[in-house]
This record gives structure tokens, sequence and C-alpha cells, in this order.
């Protein structure tokens, strides 16, 4: 949870010896990309990972176990975004948004409406336009935490808010054929490649 009563503690404790984890956005989101690619062997994975998120090499000596279990623990205390409330921004352990699913929504479906990696430009161009913040200067600086807050909070009229309520429009009973046709385009302009 992000809690603004308390200073962030971005620590690894291991065997008494202390990590400084590095978690700005661009560290996090190299470590989501490097975890998505197929051609890095899957042992080596966790101990990148670590190596990245501390900037000490010592973890690509590590077991591969070893190494999964510890990133798992940083993944889940200190990069998987959770709030108080059941909307939720959660990821998996590659990156990737996990759809959130209304439990009164029965018509909802899984398909998530945005990829942080492939909506970069609606995101840089929001934060931009609703806080003056240009992520190419930020990286190395604005903490992942910090970015998913400030992501989650983008007013209407930012590109990435519209373009999330496109891909999460559905037809309603009454809408007339041409807003329909025209949305159905929009959807399609905006659509998130399949994998």
């Amino acid at each position: 949870m992000f809690d603004i009563s308390k200073k962030m503690d971005d620590k690894l404790v291991l065997k008494d010896k202390e990590y400084q984890l590095l978690l700005s956005f661009d560290r996090v989101l190299w470590v989501f990309d490097m975890w998505n690619k197929a051609h890095i062997p899957m042992e080596l994975k966790p101990k990148l990972a670590l190596a990245k998120l501390t900037n000490d090499v010592i973890f690509k000596d590590m077991d591969t176990e070893e190494a999964l279990a510890i990133y798992a623990e940083v993944f889940e205390k200190h990069i998987q975004v959770t709030r108080a409330i059941d909307e939720v921004d959660r990821y998996d352990i590659e990156g990737n948004v996990m759809p959130k699913r209304s439990k009164d929504d029965s018509d909802s479906d899984d398909k998530p409406l945005f990829n942080i990696k492939y909506d970069g430009e609606y995101i840089f161009s929001s934060f931009m336009q609703a806080y003056n913040i240009d992520l190419i200067e930020e990286q190395g600086r604005l903490h992942w935490q910090k970015f998913n807050a400030l992501l989650s909070g983008l007013p209407d009229g930012t590109k990435f808010v519209e373009v999330m309520k496109i891909r999460a429009w559905r037809p309603s009973k009454g809408e007339d054929a041409k807003e329909k046709q025209k949305m159905r385009e929009l959807q399609e302009q905006y659509a998130l490649p399949k994998n």
C-alpha cells in the first residue's frame, strides 16, 4: 500500500546485509520488459531483476530458486501496487497489468485497459499535461509507487484517460447506431496489440 504517512523504506535485508532497492519507475519497467523477453533464460531472470533493482552484481551468482524467492518477496512488498479499495492496479510477475473484474459486473471481460509499455506515449503526454512532469527527465528519480499513484490519478481530458474510456466502452440500450459505430472504430484504432 502507498502509505503517505511513512517514509518509503526500500530496503532488502538478507542474512544481516542490507541492500538499497532502486525502485524508480524506469528500473521497474526495465525488469518487467526483461521478464517478457523469450531469449533470456528463465533461470537468469530473477538474478538480473535483483541486480537491476539493487545495482549489486552479487545476485547474478545466486542460486536460481533463492533468487526467485527473493524477487517474489521484493515484488510483493515493493512493486505490486495495492490500494485499500477493490479498484486495484495489480501486475503479474512479468509486469502485465492484471485485469480487474467487478464483483457486480457479470458482463465484464478480462481484457486489461492499458499496457504501460505500449501506452507509453499516452502516459508521457498525460503526465506532462496534468502534472508538468517529463517522465524522461524523471528516469532514475520518480519512485515506482509515486508513478502509479500519479497514473491512477490522471484526470479526465488527458489522452491516457480518454484512451482507457474508449477501450472500456460497451454499447448500451438507447445509443444510436452512428455513435456505436464511431466508438467501435475508435476501439479498433486504440486497441492493444494481441499477444
